[in-house]
């Protein structure tokens, strides 16, 4: 805990000091998201929930010419049991469990290179987990990005091409295995990840190397390519002990108003994983339509998912796992505004 407020004490102290040095150019926005969704499921017997209803914030911008700033909070989830409704501010503290906060850093940009230093996600060169939680329908994802808490305590250090084309990082966070990651100083028991990222107008390619105190060494890469303004494809490759898995995924743009995404991923997901129910191989992926009614904004989206899951066990100990096809509907609205 002591360690945490030295490194926001150090923050702000850096902050204040960068404002009064540099000519500031401050700019901040403050993205507000609710969404609601009705998930019904089936593997036999007919589920209904309310799926991945929640609500974040993102707040992000500028302090000077050089330090922004990010932070995404998560409200809140919708819980089976009313119990577990403060679930999220229960696990304030853990690196294992997902929290209100998912990332808060600052970020200072000294010619090529830059530094951040708060939460952010673990830079696995995965596209999947580039995107919003928001935006994501996890029934569609992999293990990976299911299991994975990569929303972790640290900083990054990285340098960037002039055109901001190429970005290499070397990043050290608290490691997902931490239950109470501040109280475990020891090296080892942190997770490192170093990332290379390319983006190119038609082309954007990937890789990292991590090692997790609970994933061991993770190798992944991930590609997209726009084949036109309205279609691109791209593939996501992770490499692990407990998990080996790949996948390709279609986004095409209709119309003004719609949407289509398609994604098929197969993983290997070996015994002595957490989830017993996933050990063997596994089919994710499914379709979803996104439909913008609004004229002239994207502000309210309303989505429509179907996605089948089917496991396959190799042990015959294990059986045959049941498959599932999830559903879903629900809107999510995009409430933005210029704070300063």
């Amino acid at each position: 805990m002591k360690r945490l407020f030295v490194l926001f004490a150090f923050l702000m102290l850096s902050c204040a000091y960068l404002v009064q040095d540099v000519k500031a150019q401050s700019e901040g926005t403050l993205l507000i998201v609710p969404r609601v969704d009705l998930d019904p499921s089936y593997d036999g017997d007919w589920y209904f929930d309310m799926g991945t209803t929640s609500l974040y914030t993102l707040f992000e911008g500028n302090l000077t010419k050089n330090l922004s700033f990010s932070v995404c909070n998560h409200w809140f989830s919708f819980c089976t049991d009313i119990d577990d409704a403060a679930v999220l501010y229960r696990n304030t503290w853990r690196a294992d469990e997902a929290n209100w906060v998912n990332w808060a850093n600052l970020t200072y940009k000294m010619g090529n290179f830059f530094i951040s230093a708060g939460k952010d996600y673990m830079r696995i060169a995965n596209f999947e987990i580039e995107e919003y939680d928001y935006d994501a329908h996890w029934q569609m994802n992999s293990m990976l990005w299911n299991s994975f808490q990569v929303y972790q305590w640290g900083g990054r250090i990285g340098w960037q091409s002039e055109d901001e084309d190429l970005t290499i990082s070397l990043q050290v966070t608290t490691d997902p295995i931490m239950v109470r990651p501040f109280n475990t100083p020891h090296p080892a028991d942190y997770a490192y990840t170093f990332n290379t990222f390319y983006e190119g107008e038609t082309l954007s390619l990937m890789g990292s190397v991590t090692h997790s105190g609970l994933w061991g060494w993770i190798g992944a890469a991930g590609a997209q390519v726009a084949l036109s303004d309205a279609l691109s494809l791209r593939t996501d490759i992770n490499l692990s002990s407990f998990c080996r898995s790949a996948s390709l995924q279609m986004d095409a743009t209709l119309s003004d108003s719609f949407d289509l995404i398609a994604k098929l991923g197969f993983e290997r997901i070996a015994a002595g994983f957490d989830e017993p129910y996933f050990h063997g191989n596994h089919l994710y992926g499914g379709v979803a339509c996104n439909w913008y009614p609004l004229h002239d904004s994207h502000d309210l989206r309303v989505h429509l998912m179907a996605a089948p899951s089917v496991n396959f066990h190799r042990s015959d100990d294990l059986g045959f796992a049941p498959s599932c096809l999830y559903l879903s509907l629900g809107a999510t609205y995009f409430f933005e505004f210029n704070i300063f």
